[in-house]
């Protein structure tokens, strides 16, 4: 940790009396905590005269001196629930509001998820994790498979329009090389197709689509619609881009009799409701509220912030929303006399600046200081400016800000000269809870970061062999219960039981059989929280869950939406700078051994960064097989499944149902996927050799044909090759030894 501040003043010398003193803090227990301290510190008389307070507790002090009476707190700034139902009894309103519902409307047809263009990916699998990520789901309710044809959908259903998605085409058309014709949308009223085409305004398809195949199969359509004397509608992704696909939509259907009947506004909001489109968008509403209000932004500010971003128009169009709702919300509280606590740091605020209060502290100390935000900073700048010898002195540490989400800027505590003038620094370097060998591991780990502020770590504790862990398994791998058998063994050297935290990213990554575990060790007291958590507090051995890739891993993949970045802190530029200081904070939970469980898929990049990356950490367990990719999306990996109908064991891609590519399982054990070994291919499972492709990274399969038996690619239709399955295979194919103890060559 680190303090900042003009030169500290001493009670017990006599610089300062105690009334001139305001200690501030977050939270109520941390101002509880705070009192304690003072108390056993200098006394019970004297702790008596100073002020120990949290920044909201000083604004309602502040507002009750200044208005003769302290403000009623609003339900809504202490029951989430109460809140979240005022605004979604706000957006109820305002779907019913005829003048306002068409505004509110545009936002859940098309600007729902930040948009992105098939064209602005690298790959299949990189466009798949944003449409799975961003749920892109119709208001109808069916998955589809892009934005644009979302908002087509959503197009149609908000205006009475009747479609199906994907319907087989009414003529046959599948053939051994072709399965049936499925049209993006049917209007089976009007007999009428549409298909949408990936096309930008150059007539380019995306960087991972064929062109001229893709030309290929537009053609293809159009002929087959001109053969059976079906009716086409084309729309493209260039009109999306330049924000015009419904609106040319809606002339095409028009011009061939179709008419729009847009649903009553006063229907859509149960529709919505079913949908369970409200709820979400409430969500993101009271979010960026709270924010908004806590950074104490104009309309002005957010404005000019939104027409910087990548997606301008949905930030312009979500403002707009929003400031109908924020409206409405601060009526509510003014009708009913009461403020939430944004208020209380706000009014307080500007009687601060306006010199109605007069602040008698002439010495301010603000602890955990690197969760400051812009608000409360503010409130402690107007306090400093009432006179130039009020002092500041703040207690934090940037290593360890975790809060951005709740609306922490640490670019407040890295620049505190610069907002509350020249200042001396003084770095805590002692640490009494973790051994030196946590620490260096830590330190290190938190310093890749080039921005975090540069400061040493000295533990009191020195440790004689490694304490960082970090354990590997295989899916399915009873990880855990391993480690804590390492636990218990250690632990042997003490008495008593010992603590550990079991800790996790998410509250779902909880072990759904924590009471069978404390059977299980009734010498260890177990118990589990999330990291953010188990800030502040400390355990004997400490298990971090989770670290394997995915959405909800460690580091995280779940995104914000990025709308929140207009009233969040700017984003920093390190990737997953949070995320790093979050682990740095799990890692420093630990008094004795910290172990780090990457269990349930993929280890995560910072699994790998500690085990390749020259720290001091030792690895135990055996990592999983080497995920092989799916050549069709590239990010996709293959899994193993069963076919429903025949039970037959194939391998599919991890995208499904996005990318369909499947791959067939070893003609010999009948469950293994065959890979690319150096010049041939092998069977992960049962290791037999297998022919590979000479064309491809595929193997060879047998297959009958008209006459005599052949072998296929494995990759057909992609790949063509066959080979009569007479001819001996080529000679230099990799032993089943070199197989089971080298590394695979990447798919």
């Amino acid at each position: 940790a680190s303090v900042w501040g003009k030169r500290p003043a001493s009670v017990h010398r006599g610089f300062r009396r105690p009334s001139d003193l305001l200690l501030l803090a977050f939270a109520r227990d941390a101002r509880t905590e705070m009192e304690q301290r003072v108390r056993r510190r200098l006394g019970e008389e004297t702790a008596r005269d100073i002020a120990v307070r949290t920044f909201h507790g000083l604004g309602v002090a502040i507002i009750g001196e200044v208005e003769g009476k302290r403000p009623t707190l609003a339900k809504v700034a202490e029951d989430d629930k109460a809140l979240f139902d005022l605004l979604k009894r706000i957006v109820a309103d305002l779907l019913a509001d005829r003048g306002f519902s068409g505004i509110l409307l545009k936002w859940f047809q098309n600007r729902f998820a930040p948009y992105k263009s098939e064209h602005d990916f690298r790959s299949w699998g990189e466009y798949w994790d944003y449409v799975r990520r961003h749920e892109i789901r119709s208001l109808k309710g069916e998955k589809v498979k892009s934005f644009e044809e979302c908002e087509i959908a959503n197009f149609l259903y908000l205006n009475g329009v009747p479609y199906e998605y994907e319907r087989a085409y009414e003529h046959d058309t599948a053939t051994p090389d072709r399965r049936q014709y499925q049209p993006d949308f049917h209007l089976a009223e009007a007999g009428i197709y549409i298909e949408h085409f990936a096309l930008n305004a150059k007539g380019n398809t995306p960087p991972f689509i064929d062109k001229k195949e893709y030309l290929r199969s537009m053609a293809w359509k159009r002929q087959l619609h001109a053969a059976h004397g079906t009716t086409l509608i084309e729309t493209y992704s260039h009109e999306c881009a330049a924000g015009k696909l419904t609106e040319e939509l809606a002339k095409k259907p028009a011009a061939r009799g179709v008419a729009l009947s847009p649903i009553p506004s006063e229907e859509v909001f149960a529709i919505l409701e079913e949908q369970g489109r409200i709820d979400p968008f409430t969500r993101l509403v009271a979010n960026f509220l709270g924010h908004f209000k806590g950074a104490r932004l104009s309309f002005e500010e957010v404005n000019q912030r939104a027409a910087r971003t990548s997606d301008a128009p949905r930030a312009r169009a979500f403002l707009s929303v929003f400031r109908a709702i924020f409206e409405r919300y601060q009526g509510t509280l003014s009708q009913s006399g009461q403020v939430d606590f944004h208020d209380m740091i706000g009014k307080a605020t500007e009687h601060v600046e306006a010199r109605r209060y007069r602040s008698p502290f002439a010495y301010i100390l603000v602890d955990e200081f690197q969760d400051i935000s812009p608000g409360r900073a503010q409130l402690l700048k107007a306090l400093l400016d009432q006179s130039p010898s009020t002092q500041l002195f703040a207690v934090g540490d940037d290593w360890q800000a975790i809060f951005r989400f709740a609306g922490s800027d640490i670019a407040i505590m890295r620049g505190f000269d610069k907002r509350f003038g020249a200042g001396a620094r003084v770095d805590l370097e002692t640490t009494f809870r973790c051994p030196d060998r946590i620490a260096r591991v830590a330190t290190e780990f938190v310093l890749r970061n080039p921005a975090q502020i540069t400061k040493k770590v000295l533990s009191t504790r020195r440790a004689s062999g490694p304490s960082v862990h970090v354990g590997l398994a295989d899916r399915g791998s009873p990880l855990l219960r391993e480690t804590l058998n390492r636990v218990v063994s250690d632990a042997g050297e003490y008495d008593g039981r010992s603590t550990v935290f079991l800790l996790g990213r998410y509250r779902h990554t909880r072990p759904p059989d924590m009471s069978a575990l404390r059977k299980q060790y009734p010498r260890l007291r177990l118990s589990y929280m999330t990291v953010h958590g188990s800030k502040g507090l400390e355990a004997d051995y400490v298990v971090v869950l989770g670290l394997c890739s995915g959405k909800h891993g460690f580091p995280t993949e779940v995104a914000d939406d990025p709308l929140l970045d207009l009233v969040l802190a700017e984003p920093e530029g390190h990737p997953n700078a949070e995320e790093r200081r979050l682990f740095y904070v799990a890692l420093t939970r630990a008094q004795r051994r910290v172990f780090l469980l990457a269990e349930g898929g993929p280890p995560s990049s910072f699994a790998m960064e500690l085990t390749d990356g020259g720290y001091d950490v030792t690895v135990f367990g055996r990592p999983g097989q080497d995920d092989v990719s799916c050549p069709t999306c590239v990010e996709g990996r293959l899994e193993k499944r069963e076919n429903a109908r025949s039970g037959g064991i194939f391998h599919g891609c991890s995208n499904w149902p996005y990318c369909a590519y499947r791959q067939s399982s070893c003609p010999v054990c009948r469950t293994g996927l065959p890979v690319r070994w150096d010049s041939g291919c092998r069977c992960r499972e049962c290791g037999q050799a297998i022919e590979g492709c000479p064309k491809c990274d595929g193997w060879l399969r047998p297959r009958t044909g008209r006459h005599d038996p052949f072998l296929g690619c494995s990759d057909w239709p992609d790949c063509n090759y066959v080979r009569d399955a007479r001819r001996k295979p080529p000679p230099g194919r990799a032993s089943t030894e070199a197989f089971r103890s080298g590394r695979r060559r990447s798919r």
